[in-house]
């Protein structure tokens, strides 16, 4: 039986607090709250320098320690990093997805846990390729983008908020992504961050802090020199083509709602008149992800008004919706798609997602799986994913289909613009997030359009609905939880940057720099001329 005494309990406290007062548990207390306080530097906050600072702390308490300790500590920083960042995961998962609180905590901690692997790998290799305090600022901003990358793209993938989105609010330094991509991005995000650290060890040292001092200044003048540069080119060749107009509508269903047959013909409806209220001739209308919340090949009625809208404005449709396909063995197989429709009724023209959520849109390893297991996103069928990256044929031109998070992964948007894609369309349903997801979701898809030379319109069920040029430029938006519409002018891109030729050759220097980092502390270290 427990022993609950006044005693025992005290006894027990004591023993919590020797154990939390513990010097050799410093490092590990501050290894969490560096991880939790560099969250603050990524949207919609963007404190850059406590970015920088946050990361600068976790290098210096890794720096000397053994491999075995750094990956405890790396795991620790990620756990509070990620944990807060992922952190809107607790409303989809508890508020839309049912699940109590406590579960939805744990989901999350597990979760984060996982993903701080990749953190814990870096804190294993850094002490072993950066011996020395000099070798810090070539060794760790490539080691992290390393284990970035690996992130993005080992187990299905997960893209969100990487470290290089912290230069979200910085509009000439970001232009640098269509060199080197989010990861060049990141690398400028954590080379100051090192620099911090190594003056931080050195810091009796004057000539070194001011060569650090001044390393940083360089470095970050010549990204915001490129990025002025590049916009100043935009201005000169503004009106190379003449643009589209693009139609947004947001329709702020709640998630609540929106999945409920009672509720269904509402929302439609609510689509329908927002679209009509339109007053000005448009090229394309855009709704977002399942904003049509029922299969259109089952329902001739909504397809009838759908044309008749069409035939009113002009311009064809594109929304989401879910659509099925029965195979020649009578199953049925379900996706999540885009559909360009006109007046003339052809569901032909249509993008199905292929990078689907794990747990929210299909269960994976299915075959191993309890019937139990159901989705935490509406409906018991799994989606099946659509073939890759492919363009949706348009008349204007190629458009660059992305649904909900695949906007998210660089890799992916980019073997979509190397199609020949003239402009890129995110459509979403971002109600399921918390409140913070929603200017993270809209910054990624922003540095797409920046590191892929395309336009981009990006249209979400309860917002941010926005729409950007090929620079990242904001054309207009819908702020979050509004209902309207929104016309805006769309350059037509023309798709050409050096990432997009060349994106994958950027993994190789980070490796060849965390390589060089560690033959310069082998040499360092004497361990070269002890072989001799």
């Amino acid at each position: 039986m427990a022993d609950y005494s006044l005693s025992t309990l005290v006894a027990r406290l004591k023993t919590a607090l020797i154990f939390l007062k513990d010097r050799e548990r410093i490092p590990a207390y501050l290894c969490v709250i560096a991880g939790m306080v560099s969250v603050r530097g990524l949207p919609p906050i963007q404190e850059e320098l406590t970015m920088m600072v946050g990361f600068g702390t976790f290098f210096i308490l890794l720096f000397g320690t053994t491999v075995r300790r750094g990956a405890w500590l790396g795991f620790l920083f990620g756990l509070g990093h990620f944990t807060l960042s992922f952190s809107w995961l607790v409303t989809s998962i508890h508020t839309h997805g049912g699940f109590p609180l406590p579960l939805a905590l744990l989901a999350l901690l597990i979760f984060s846990a996982v993903i701080s692997l990749y953190s814990a790998l870096f804190g294993a290799l850094l002490p072993r390729i950066a011996p020395r305090a000099e070798i810090l600022p070539l060794a760790a901003p490539a080691l992290w983008v390393v284990t970035e990358w690996l992130r993005v793209r080992l187990f299905t993938g997960f893209a969100w908020n990487l470290t290089g989105y912290g230069w979200n609010g910085r509009d000439y330094l970001v232009q640098v992504a269509d060199l080197g991509g989010i990861y060049l991005l990141s690398w400028l995000m954590l080379f100051p961050a090192a620099i911090l650290a190594l003056l931080w060890i050195h810091h009796k040292e004057i000539k070194r802090v001011a060569l650090g001092c001044g390393s940083i200044l360089v470095v970050l003048g010549l990204a915001n020199l490129y990025g002025y540069i590049r916009l100043d080119a935009n201005t000169e060749s503004a009106n190379w083509a003449p643009p589209l107009k693009v139609a947004l509508i947001q329709g702020n269903i709640p998630q609540e709602k929106k999945w409920d047959p009672r509720f269904k013909r509402e929302g439609f409806s609510r689509y329908i008149d927002l679209s009509r209220s339109l007053s000005e001739p448009v090229d394309l209308v855009v709704w977002p992800e399942t904003a049509v919340a029922f299969f259109l090949q089952g329902s001739p009625k909504a397809m009838e008004e759908i044309s008749q809208l069409s035939q009113h404005l002009g311009a064809p449709l594109l929304t989401g919706g879910p659509m099925a396909d029965k195979e020649q063995d009578g199953s049925w197989l379900f996706y999540n798609s885009a559909i360009l429709l006109d007046e003339s009724g052809n569901q032909d023209r249509r993008y199905n997602k292929h990078h689907l959520v794990p747990f929210g849109e299909y269960i994976p390893f299915r075959e191993y799986m309890p019937d139990s297991i159901t989705k935490v996103t509406e409906g018991t069928s799994d989606f099946t994913p659509g073939p890759g990256p492919v363009p949706l044929a348009w008349g204007q031109g190629a458009i660059g289909m992305l649904i909900c998070y695949e906007v998210i992964f660089p890799h992916e948007v980019r073997q979509l613009a190397t199609t020949g894609v003239r402009w890129l369309i995110n459509i979403t349903n971002d109600a399921w997030f918390g409140e913070a997801a929603k200017p993270q979701h809209l910054a990624m898809a922003r540095m797409r359009t920046i590191e892929n030379r395309l336009p981009l319109v990006r249209v979400a069920n309860t917002g941010i609905s926005a729409a950007f040029d090929q620079y990242g430029q904001e054309l207009g938006r819908i702020e979050a939880n509004q209902k309207g519409v929104l016309t805006v002018a769309l350059p037509r891109g023309h798709g050409q940057s050096l990432f997009r030729r060349m994106g994958h050759i950027w993994i190789w220097f980070w490796l060849y720099l965390c390589g060089a980092a560690w033959i310069v502390g082998i040499w360092q270290t004497g361990m070269f001329r002890s072989l001799k």
